[in-house]
């Protein structure tokens, strides 16, 4: 997703985007139901509310599972993404573009072999920031980028595409703890609803009242001392 101008309404990633958020939109109005069947006792409601909630939870583990299935293969099309780049010398407009966003980003040079495989031609993007995260190292003397300068321009020796593997990587473990941390709240609710609609279905025994004509006519015996 970090290249938004290239993603529009038909692409593959716009459509999951808006079906999250029908999704947890749906997720959000079964919940108002929820609330709705509590405070005004309705059955119907708060049957709502479950089914809706549980097919929900049933949808997040889906997605949690292809996340974990996922998550060993993704690394390989991100790599065959940014390889396909190479060499960077001859790499397209649209594609230097990314790899700024992507350096700037980052703090990072190059694709996998660093600032190396720009040769002489090196973008003002791999230049170090004051407090850079990744370590720098000085501007190479072929390129364009040099000046006979104390200290010289420091650009990141770090290459971007280990340091993007690893963040997809922590975005997807996120992702699918955040599922299962929503998925469990959402069984803990179920269970408290099922708990409520057992209450609410529960009939209540009242003692039967006995009518006496003796208890009428006041018939009682006073206790006196032998």
């Amino acid at each position: 997703m970090s290249r938004e101008e290239e993603i529009d309404n038909s692409s593959s990633a716009a459509i999951a985007v808006h079906m999250f958020y029908i999704f947890y939109a749906a997720s959000f109005l079964f919940s108002i139901f929820g609330l709705f069947g509590i405070f005004k006792r309705k059955t119907w409601a708060l049957i709502v509310f479950t089914v809706g909630i549980i097919i929900c939870s049933l949808a997040s583990l889906l997605v949690a599972t292809v996340l974990m299935i996922g998550q060993s293969m993704f690394p390989h099309f991100i790599k065959e993404e940014y390889l396909s780049m190479l060499p960077l010398t001859n790499a397209t407009e649209s594609a230097r573009e990314h790899l700024d966003h992507l350096q700037s980003e980052y703090e990072c040079c190059g694709i996998e072999q660093g600032y190396k495989e720009w040769m002489e031609d090196i973008p003002r993007s791999c230049v170090c920031i004051k407090y850079s995260t990744y370590p720098c190292v000085a501007t190479p003397r072929n390129s364009t980028l040099y000046e006979d300068t104390d200290p010289p321009v420091m650009i990141y020796a770090q290459p971007c595409l280990p340091i993007l593997l690893e963040s997809v990587d922590e975005l997807i473990k996120g992702t699918i703890g955040l599922i299962v941390g929503i998925t469990l709240l959402w069984g803990l609710s179920v269970v408290l609803c099922i708990v409520i609609l057992c209450r609410m279905n529960r009939k209540e025994e009242t003692p039967k009242v006995v009518y006496s004509k003796e208890a009428k006519a006041g018939n009682y015996s006073s206790l006196t001392e032998a």
